[in-house]
């Protein structure tokens, strides 16, 4: 009898054994996240919290199973712990202060691109990538610390999910990136009816980005104005002058210049009479036969040393009684056109700039003898104060269009500068090209909204007292707290509350 009984432990530990040495079936495999893992024990399968902790006499990193999370069934799924659930709800009931300024503040900025989002996508997927474009926006937040913000925020309570994944995520951004079509869409829907009207006067530019990835496919060396030759990409932006605002984004490789990719973009947008304003660092005959041969409009400044600028007529004393002018800013703008080459130029004229820059340079010429001398100085003279473009428009444009156009350009400066440094956005470790790409889509939707309160800011003559930063910093330090089960806004000083008000971000007007 003993011999029997004997036998059949052994069997039952072999068939135990068996089983924990069997690769789990596919209906519990999809129950396992990161930090967890699924055992099979008795006649079931459990799912236990892990940790990974260093262990110095081992010099080596050991698996520590935690918890127990809950138990998982083919029938019902995964089925939380008695326990799990009780800690769980204490740590929920914990937070009864949360985050809600930023929310308040981004969800006002962004009504208009969610509403838009929602008609395409699924609404669960837009309010994730809310979120992970809400953190990049206010702490620059990577993937991993999203779920952390989630908890303490606002919007937990609003869009209703009992936690954020930084592999649920992941998963959300992949989704959007390999949906280009439809976020090409979504960016034209943003321009409305009057699609044409907002796209005539366009800013064209790029920037690297550092990936310094073996999976992307797409990162190359190339060459950058920081001759930075590190592997990157580049991302392609329209800025419509218009509404003074980024309207499309493209991710490129790294190794092609920006020349063969704008005809790519306009024709991906759908954009006609586009007029592309290029910055000083782009002109060169190559460049500019390009795009003549692909049909392109342009207005591209030339450096002042160009060649093909003529000064002769500035040079002249009574210049002024020859030339054109238009008012600019309260300043007198003089300019004139000629054709060199077979490039139709003209040069504009600033007095006041001219001014300024003489008695700079004539300033450096005693503080800085070994690069500013007095020779070079009089060889500037007659450049200082001046623009000069070669352009090519279907209809003919007026000297003061030309001229408000390229002003308008310092716009789409300041959107990169806030790209790469309000975003911390100069490189990039995503090793997928699906994610990078619906990461750049969280990115142009914190940019966006960064345009947008500048521009509110501007409106209202605060710029001189307020950034975009210094909002979103303010904005950090109102909360909502949970009072007899309803959340109660905390209190605001009346300085804060009239700010608020004045760019029409109005916290108080509305129900508890």
């Amino acid at each position: 009898m003993k011999i029997i009984w004997l036998c059949e432990i052994i069997l039952l530990s072999l068939d135990y054994l068996n089983k924990l040495s069997m690769p789990l079936p596919d209906w519990a495999l999809k129950f396992r996240e990161p930090k967890t893992e699924i055992k099979f024990i008795g006649n079931g399968y459990y799912k236990y919290a892990v940790e990974y902790r260093y262990n110095p006499s081992k010099k080596r990193t050991d698996k520590v199973t935690g918890i127990l999370l809950g138990k998982i069934t083919e029938q019902d799924g995964f089925i939380v712990s008695d326990k799990h659930q009780i800690r769980s709800m204490m740590v929920d009931a914990q937070i009864d202060i949360r985050n809600y300024g930023v929310y308040k503040l981004f969800s006002n900025l962004l009504e208009d691109e969610m509403n838009a989002l929602r008609l395409l996508f699924p609404a669960k997927d837009c309010e994730l990538l809310f979120c992970f474009a809400m953190y990049r926006w206010a702490h620059n937040s990577p993937i991993k610390r999203v779920p952390e913000y989630y908890r303490r925020d606002f919007c937990a309570q609003e869009f209703g999910f009992a936690a954020v994944s930084d592999k649920a995520i992941s998963a959300t951004l992949k989704f959007f990136g390999e949906q280009r079509a439809r976020v090409v869409q979504w960016m034209s829907s943003l321009l409305g009816q009057t699609a044409q009207q907002f796209a005539q006067y366009v800013m064209m530019d790029s920037t690297h980005v550092q990936s310094k990835s073996d999976l992307m496919g797409i990162n190359a060396r190339g060459y950058n104005p920081d001759f930075n030759f590190d592997k990157q990409i580049r991302l392609m932006y329209l800025f419509s002058a218009q509404r003074q605002s980024p309207v499309y984004y493209r991710l490129i490789n790294g190794n092609i210049p920006d020349s063969k990719s704008m005809a790519l973009c306009l024709e991906e947008m759908n954009m006609k009479n586009v007029i592309y304003i290029a910055d000083k660092g782009f002109y060169s005959k190559q460049n500019t036969a390009r795009m003549k041969e692909l049909g392109l409009q342009y207005i591209v400044p030339l450096q002042r040393n160009n060649k093909l600028i003529d000064y002769k007529p500035l040079k002249k004393a009574d210049f002024k009684k020859k030339l054109n002018y238009f008012i600019y800013n309260k300043r007198v703008i003089w300019c004139y056109t000629y054709q060199i080459e077979g490039e139709p130029l003209i040069t504009f004229l600033d007095e006041s700039l001219r001014a300024r820059e003489e008695a700079d340079y004539a300033e450096r010429v005693g503080s800085h003898p070994e690069s500013h001398t007095k020779e070079k100085f009089l060889s500037k003279l007659t450049a200082f104060g001046t623009l000069t473009f070669t352009y090519q428009t279907e209809t003919e444009k007026n000297f003061e269009e030309i001229y408000c156009a390229y002003k308008q350009r310092n716009e789409i400066e300041t959107m990169f500068d806030s790209y790469k440094n309000f975003l911390s956005a100069d490189a990039m470790h995503m090793q997928d090209r699906y994610v990078t790409e619906g990461w750049l889509l969280a990115n142009f939707l914190a940019m966006r909204a960064y345009q947008k309160l500048f521009i509110r800011l501007k409106e209202k003559n605060k710029l001189n007292k307020y950034s975009p930063k210094d909002i979103i910093e303010i904005s950090k330090s109102i909360h909502k707290m949970k009072i007899n089960e309803k959340w109660k806004l905390s209190e605001m000083s009346n300085k804060t509350q009239q700010l608020f008000k004045e760019i029409q971000i109005d916290y108080l007007n509305e129900r508890s």
